[in-house]
């Protein structure tokens, strides 16, 4: 009875997290657009966040007790992630900031123990069951952000919220930014490509329509980083079957030629269907491939020179960090004394509001804990990160290899991404799901 309550507790608020959190998002970015509020942070997200918190440790302590279970090596870098944490915001630049999270991200201490409860919780709760579902919500999730962001790019309907580019749209689904966006439809696609090539059903076409329409929600982002993530995952994918003894060179095949076959289908379609606001085509002759040689030739559209600012923080800060979401009050970004400037013009004087670009992130997720809670937060950060990659190259059942799919593509674009509520508990929950599978014979097991 016991764990029944506990389960049931832990789902609700995992429900809630993966849902609401990501809905109030882009249901206040909405109000903003139309014009019912002026900024749509006022409604802010994370605190569907901080009200799971208690809950969530009611739910580890109740289990601890109940099961009167030891604690193991995951457990203990649980307490050691929130003590640096707590100890990180004792001494951290601005302490507000450091517990909940700065304007618009909100990722402060309160976030990251929510998504370190999420983690803890289903290592502990996880089963097979709640791994088929938890997939295939997620991909749900992806789905509808999918078919959200076919409307961003090929058309241009008042009520649809888009992401203008300097040379066109790039989509954005239902996570308002095209790199979160990016960030979620990569972890799920290497969800469905691997589900895609080690399903011993003959070739499902419902498999392939999904696999074509995450894809080109991935294309259709324009975000370097989790474009380059999905081809260095491939790799990684392709090779790991390989070892693993899985025959897929036949699904490998057919892979490719879809892919290659919807990458060369979207460039003349992009061409002929990107429109603006009011109608007029967009100049948008790039393909993904040129954007992505334009990218990193540029350093990475400013990350080189961000990523080198980080580093010095962190040597100014080495222990302990600035504190979670101080990232922005470290970082050498260029004095704003006013944000409103007085313009005269025949008409008399108006006020213009002056917009500066100011850099609140590393985007990099390893060298923003760094920042953040310094080397005592990122060194047994990276530990579970790695004592889970090893307990996923461990699994031969399709279930485990699925979720080690998302951890690793996530993983990967995390070097070049940032962060965020919407997104990144997702990340922990496929954690503590990889934690929870018990290593068993292969059998087949579609989602």
């Amino acid at each position: 009875m016991e764990k029944i309550i506990n389960k049931k507790i832990l789902t609700i608020f995992t429900l809630c997290i993966l849902i609401i959190v990501p809905f109030l998002k882009f249901f206040s970015m909405n109000l903003e657009m139309f014009g019912v509020m002026n900024n749509y942070d006022f409604i802010n997200p994370a605190i569907i966040l901080y009200v799971s918190v208690p809950f969530l440790i009611f739910v580890y302590i109740k289990d601890i007790v109940d099961k009167k279970r030891k604690l193991d090596i995951y457990d203990y870098l649980f307490y050691i992630l929130v003590i640096v944490g707590i100890v990180s915001c004792i001494f951290s630049i601005d302490k507000m900031i450091s517990i909940f999270g700065k304007d618009f991200r909100h990722e402060g201490f309160l976030s990251v123990l929510s998504y370190c409860l999420l983690f803890i919780n289903w290592k502990e709760n996880g089963s097979k069951e709640d791994i088929k579902k938890f997939l295939k919500l997620l991909i749900t999730i992806a789905v509808i952000n999918s078919i959200y962001a076919l409307f961003q790019t090929y058309t241009n309907f008042d009520f649809v919220l888009t992401y203008f580019d300097y040379d066109g749209k790039m989509a954005s689904g239902m996570c308002g930014n095209p790199n979160f966006f990016g960030s979620l439809i990569v972890t799920v696609l290497a969800i469905v490509t691997c589900n895609f090539l080690i399903d011993k059903e003959k070739l499902n076409y419902r498999k392939i329509l999904l696999l074509i329409l995450l894809f080109i929600a991935l294309i259709n982002s324009e975000s370097t980083g989790p474009i380059l993530t999905y081809i260095i995952f491939l790799i990684f994918l392709f090779v790991f079957l390989y070892i693993k003894k899985y025959k897929v060179l036949k699904r490998a095949l057919v892979l490719c030629a879809i892919l290659i076959t919807s990458y060369l289908t979207l460039i003349p379609l992009n061409n002929n269907f990107v429109l603006d606001k009011d109608g007029n085509k967009i100049n948008k002759n790039e393909t993904s491939i040129s954007s992505i040689k334009k990218t990193i030739g540029s350093g990475g559209t400013g990350r080189l020179k961000i990523w080198e600012n980080s580093l010095n923080i962190v040597k100014d800060n080495p222990v302990i960090g600035v504190g979670f979401d101080n990232f922005v009050l470290a970082y050498p970004n260029p004095k704003v004394e006013n944000k409103v400037s007085l313009v005269l013009t025949n008409d008399g004087a108006h006020k213009e509001v002056l917009y500066y670009y100011i850099v609140d992130n590393a985007h990099n997720v390893y060298l923003h804990t760094a920042v953040s809670s310094g080397l005592l937060g990122l060194i047994p950060y990276l530990l579970l990160c790695l004592l889970v990659f090893i307990k996923g190259l461990k699994f031969k059942n399709k279930l485990g290899i699925l979720l080690l799919s998302g951890f690793v593509a996530y993983s990967i674009q995390a070097f070049a991404n940032i962060s965020v509520i919407q997104v990144a508990p997702i990340y922990y929950i496929i954690m503590g799901l990889i934690l929870s599978l018990k290593e068993e014979p292969n059998k087949t097991s579609n989602i």
